[in-house]
């Protein structure tokens, strides 16, 4: 088990960057410890949440472990798939994945109507990604039609997802909190569609001459560059 930094620990580290002759400046970089902290403890507790959520708790099992009223937890914690982390492009394309698969005639919307779903918007950091490994869209629709043509009158019911695509909606929440982020975008849908060998989005993927290792790595820079992008003066 790591160990957790002590108050003697981080109060020598604080001084160790700032002089005793900067107070103001301890107190400063005191502070972004404490923010640090705290916001690192709050994913550590979003992912074990949403871990027993998966395994099927409730959320009166939840708020008992920890310490708090069942609304209080399902306020804090509540890790369904349409959360509010999503952004607005994430949203699109839960949308999206819908209309994918009424357009193909396909009764349900599974994890390859998710993947052809991220190429709109097309500057989305998924969609991006995909282009910068030569994935398109054309392509991946091909593929989908490939394993079910489809109905040609479509379907006239509601389309529910898969179970395959209800559990990588809730695996792009595991991303973010993998790389620190508080929100869900197309990256993270992205990566968790990779997630499963199982996924047809994976498979898909996969067919097309991808591999987990190089999606990830191509999606970190595209990551990067945004980042760059938005912090470089205007």
């Amino acid at each position: 088990m790591t160990s957790t930094p002590n108050l003697q620990d981080l109060v020598k580290s604080v001084r160790e960057q700032v002089p005793d002759n900067d107070p103001l400046g301890q107190l400063t970089k005191a502070a972004e410890y404490s923010t640090d902290l705290n916001a690192l403890g709050d994913r550590l507790l979003d992912h074990f949440v949403f871990q027993c959520r998966q395994a099927g708790m409730s959320w009166t099992e939840l708020s008992g472990a920890l310490g708090v009223s069942k609304q209080a937890a399902h306020k804090r914690f509540n890790t369904a798939p349409n959360f509010q982390r999503l952004t607005v492009k994430a949203q699109a394309v839960m949308q999206g994945s819908t209309s994918e698969a009424r357009a193909l005639g396909h009764a349900t919307s599974g994890t390859e109507h998710l993947l052809l779903a991220l190429f709109e918007p097309s500057d989305s950091v998924a969609a991006v990604t995909l282009a910068n490994l030569g994935v398109s869209r054309e392509a991946v629709r091909e593929q989908i039609l490939a394993r079910d043509p489809g109905q040609p009158e479509g379907p006239t019911a509601a389309i529910q997802a898969s179970p395959h695509a209800k559990t990588a909606l809730r695996g792009s929440l595991d991303e973010a909190l993998a790389l620190g982020h508080n929100y869900i975008g197309t990256e993270h849908m992205l990566l968790s569609l990779y997630n499963d060998p199982e996924y047809t989005s994976a498979k898909i993927l996969t067919e097309l001459g991808q591999n987990p290792t190089a999606l990830h790595g191509a999606l970190l820079e595209e990551l990067d560059r945004v980042m760059r992008e938005k912090a470089s003066p205007q």
